[in-house]
């Protein structure tokens, strides 16, 4: 196998870094349509990346870690974004966004500090939940605002982090990739 397409996924997932800080000042700046444009092969790179990886048995602690941090960005600035392109999601329904943001903050701030790092486990519970919020900012952008789309991406999201710290507390050392999620680590476990 050649050695760019090895790369192949860590490049999608920076090309995910990259946009983040573009659709943010696309956002600024009021780019709405151009926002809603880029948006789209941002999220869809989220699939393709780790996709590609298991796909083509490549998947690596570097490429776990980046593929977090590009989620983790991507999320913020489209959590910024609505701030800036449908202000009333906020007025009218913060309390929900309030919740998820303190929510996961804590439980990347708690992988921090009990590994050092991003926990990367990329469970199917978190990764329904990002799919969910992707599906609901891609209709925001597009289409307008739905609001219990927000809430069951937020009550996914949520039940995504309580297994997020269900992992944290028992996983003593950094674990990436566990798709099966609490289920898999209980069952190897016994």
């Amino acid at each position: 196998m050649p050695g760019w397409i090895k790369q192949l996924p860590n490049i999608i997932s920076a090309f995910r870094l990259l946009a983040a800080p573009v659709l943010l000042l696309m956002a600024y700046r009021q780019a709405h349509d151009a926002f809603a444009w880029l948006l789209f092969p941002a999220l869809f790179s989220d699939f393709l990346d780790g996709w590609l990886a298991r796909k083509l048995q490549i998947e690596s602690d570097l490429g776990s870690q980046l593929d977090s941090m590009a989620d983790i960005l991507l999320i913020a600035v489209i959590i910024v974004s609505i701030w800036y392109l449908h202000p009333v999601v906020y007025r009218e329904h913060w309390q929900i966004i309030a919740l998820v943001v303190s929510f996961w903050s804590f439980a990347h701030l708690a992988a921090l500090f009990r590994y050092g790092r991003l926990a990367s486990f990329h469970t199917r519970l978190l990764q329904t939940g990002i799919l969910l919020f992707g599906v609901f900012a891609l209709v925001l952008f597009t289409h307008g605002f739905i609001p219990w789309m927000l809430y069951v991406a937020g009550v996914a999201s949520l039940i995504g982090g309580i297994e997020h710290i269900a992992l944290l507390i028992l996983l003593p050392e950094w674990t990436p990739n566990i798709r099966g999620g609490l289920f898999e680590v209980l069952r190897k476990k016994h």
